[in-house]
């Protein structure tokens, strides 16, 4: 009677182990692990096989989608080693917040004359350009960003761009040039959109979002603004409706988190001292974000108070 294998040879568990928790078929062949056997070790969930020619260790899978979608990435470069990584695995690949985005397949360009081949993973036709980055190649942050705009929307493309003019590693004219660069793709009017509301001061991805609807909305708002009475600083809020005494606070799923008394009575004090001043704050949690119906409610009620 023939045993099925139900636990990786040891020669497959260290070099899986020293690649990021992938193999590749042809890696497993080499050490005497054939076909058949990948199949056993499938069904008895010791391994996954995410795309043509690729397996992980299951031990090893993150179920956080950016780590999974980084791992994916670092089993991709084993079985493309010309992979130039683009569009939201290139925005990871340099190391910038991404939200909303699909990150089942690691999107690749390559030299080749036409997309085509694995289904796990999304291939383009070869990069113009190409930097060097924690992963390996990929295209220049810009150009990821605006690639990432095209495919997921303005929105996704907003919150990653404001990352990363936010954290130094873009400027405006960088954004502003590949986009330019790429006016006649199809789509590209979300990537055009995306650089008319990309904003430098937004610190989260909770206010990247907030000043989309807002400005989507056709309100408009100036984000982090300092308040003064008499030269003294006296606080500053997330945004400012242009015009008016509104203030925006975005309450982010981890402002606040530990709940400290010092620092909820810190800031009842700070709103105490705006509000006198005459200016009205208004607070945006994420579930408002998630539900721009009742968050511009919440804005337009404001704005009739601050009108009368």
């Amino acid at each position: 009677m023939i045993r099925t294998m139900k636990s990786l040879p040891d020669d497959i568990k260290d070099l899986a182990a020293s690649q990021h928790g992938c193999f590749t078929t042809r890696q497993s062949l080499l050490l005497g692990v054939d076909a058949r056997t990948l199949v056993e070790l499938k069904r008895a969930d010791v391994i996954d096989n995410p795309m043509r020619g690729l397996y992980r260790t299951t031990k090893m899978i993150d179920g956080d989608s950016v780590a999974n979608h980084r791992q994916l990435m670092h089993g991709t470069r084993l079985l493309y080693p010309d992979a130039v990584f683009a569009s939201m695995s290139g925005v990871i690949a340099h190391e910038v917040t991404t939200w909303g985005c699909a990150l089942a397949k690691p999107v690749i360009r390559r030299p080749i004359n036409r997309g085509r081949g694995n289904q796990g993973v999304i291939v383009r036709r070869r990069a113009r350009d190409t930097v060097m980055t924690p992963f390996g190649a990929a295209v220049p942050l810009a150009t990821a960003l605006v690639e990432l705009a095209i495919d997921a929307g303005t929105q996704v493309g907003i919150v990653s761009a404001n990352s990363a003019l936010h954290e130094g590693k873009l400027t405006d004219a960088d954004l502003a040039d590949a986009i330019a660069e790429m006016t006649d793709w199809p789509r590209a009017g979300r990537a055009k959109a995306m650089g008319k509301m990309a904003e430098q001061k937004c610190e989260s991805v909770a206010e990247s979002r907030a000043m989309f609807h807002f400005l989507t909305h056709g309100i408009p708002v100036q984000p982090q603004v300092e308040i003064f009475d008499k030269g003294r600083l006296v606080g500053r809020a997330d945004f400012q409706i242009v015009g008016t005494k509104v203030l925006i606070e975005v309450d982010g799923k981890v402002k606040y988190a530990d709940g400290a008394s010092s620092v909820l009575w810190r800031e009842k004090l700070r709103e105490d001292a705006l509000r006198a001043l005459g200016y009205r704050v208004v607070r945006v949690t994420w579930e408002d974000i998630e539900k721009p119906v009742r968050l511009l409610a919440k804005i337009r009620q404001a704005l009739e108070f601050d009108a009368a």
